[in-house]
């Protein structure tokens, strides 16, 4: 099919409303490249003189003028294509703005409490400080800016859908994801880092902690491998938050989710890889099955992240099979 799926589905239902409202006045009201790729389809068969319902339905419709609409327009074009095919429509705009916010801010809180929660054990039991503490006391300052970043992203429209959205949004969105991905990778290796120092802290076994140290120094090479390769996978930088507006817009955005994939792959076998560590390590110590089956539960927790991984690369992968610019990558940034 061509670039835009989705839009296709929605042109569709526009020129139904065409077939009923008057013809020429949208045609007027559309752009030029839009309006070309309407009359050629339907004076066209089998299209010529079908009803709203029928082209609703009409799966070769759409992907007729998903292709004269890759072919002829920009994609500021075909996102107010969109715009006015919603409006015609009557569908109402998605809004998760609310939503998003109210994740973001409950997330950040219960990770906010839980490390509080750590650091005053600590101190009323008179714990040594250790690397496991520095680590998350790092990964929590890094988790600020993290949620500033994304209050701002939702300013400039996530969580709506791109057609709605201003050029000068759209762009503005883009470079704060960009910063944003930076954070996460920066993020990732601190938190898991310090999990596997906890293991060190807890372990006593020669050959466990040699695997762990090994895995640990693994998990730094992929944060710093693809930081760079993150950092630097446009030419120029700028391109990751213009790059939208070229004609080669396509491109720009697989090769950010293509490059996105491996990463996420290699994050959700490491995910899994720390998620068995310590289990093979409980059965060894002296404790009844009830604490030991506690324990297990408590370290599992790590379930929960390894579920979101899963999630994340299933999304990737759907992105990178799709050609669909204006969905798929808005549902991208929007996880």
């Amino acid at each position: 099919m061509g670039l835009f799926k989705r839009l296709v589905f929605l042109a569709a239902l526009f020129c139904n409303g065409v077939a009923a409202q008057s013809f020429a006045s949208v045609l007027t009201e559309a752009p030029q490249c839009a309006a070309d790729c309407l009359v050629t389809l339907f004076s066209e068969e089998p299209f010529a003189g079908k009803n709203q319902s029928a082209i609703c339905q009409d799966q070769q419709f759409a992907d007729e003028i998903g292709n004269c609409l890759t072919a002829k327009c920009t994609v500021r074009e075909t996102l107010d294509f969109i715009k006015m095919s919603s409006a015609v429509c009557g569908i109402k705009p998605t809004d998760n703005v609310l939503l998003y916010r109210l994740t973001t801010l409950i997330m950040a809180g219960l990770a906010l409490l839980f490390f509080a929660l750590r650091i005053i054990a600590t101190v009323r039991l008179r714990l040594t400080w250790a690397m496991d503490d520095t680590m998350a006391v790092a990964s929590v300052v890094l988790l600020i800016p993290v949620v500033v970043i994304m209050q701002f992203m939702m300013q400039n429209g996530l969580g709506v859908d791109l057609w709605y959205l201003s050029d000068h949004q759209i762009t503005e969105g883009f470079r704060l994801f960009f910063f944003l991905e930076m954070l996460y990778l920066t993020a990732r290796v601190l938190v898991k880092s310090t999990i596997l120092c906890f293991f060190l802290r807890i372990f006593s076994n020669p050959r466990f902690r040699l695997i762990v140290k090994i895995t640990l120094v693994f998990n730094v090479l992929i944060g710093v491998t693809f930081f760079i390769l993150v950092f630097f996978q446009t030419t120029p930088i700028s391109l990751f938050w213009i790059g939208w507006q070229t004609k080669d817009a396509e491109k720009v955005m697989l090769g950010i989710i293509r490059l996105t994939l491996p990463h996420a792959a290699l994050v959700l076998a490491l995910d899994i890889w720390v998620l068995i560590l310590p289990i093979t390590q409980l059965w060894e110590l002296g404790l009844k099955l009830r604490k030991k089956i506690g324990v297990m539960a408590m370290l599992s927790f790590g379930i929960f992240l390894t579920i979101v991984a899963v999630i994340r690369v299933d999304q990737l992968i759907l992105f990178a099979r799709s050609q669909d610019l204006t969905g798929t990558t808005t549902k991208y940034i929007q996880r």
